[in-house]
């Protein structure tokens, strides 16, 4: 399945990008890449990639993430994830990518951890 990526704004500066397909090399996996470089030039420096649509990511795909969050945090904002499950999230497990970015089980947990203590 090609990943489709939809986007949508919620309450205060936090934008969604929901994930729906495969997050693996390719075309269509650097349009992550693009779009977040767009959205940070737009100011919208603080992302949750809902992965509770993608069946499958590859290292590749991890790397995105990963190089995603990097840019975010350079840019004064920053990335969570939400929703990965399955093959998902083993291989995230299996990475250790929750040490890189915050992981939670849905939009509304990541939501939240952007709030300030």
């Amino acid at each position: 399945m090609i990943l489709q990526i939809e986007t949508r704004q919620l309450g205060g500066d936090v934008t969604v990008l929901v994930f729906t397909g495969r997050i693996t090399i390719g075309r269509e996996s650097q349009r992550i890449e693009t779009m977040v470089n767009e959205l940070v030039a737009q100011d919208r420096k603080k992302l949750i990639f809902d992965l509770s649509g993608v069946e499958y990511i590859d290292s590749t795909g991890i790397g995105i993430i990963a190089f995603t969050s990097a840019t975010l945090n350079q840019a004064g904002g920053g990335l969570r994830v939400s929703g990965a499950r399955g093959k998902v999230e083993h291989v995230f497990e299996a990475m250790r990518l929750a040490n890189i970015v915050p992981c939670y089980p849905n939009v509304d947990a990541a939501l939240k951890a952007f709030e300030p203590a």
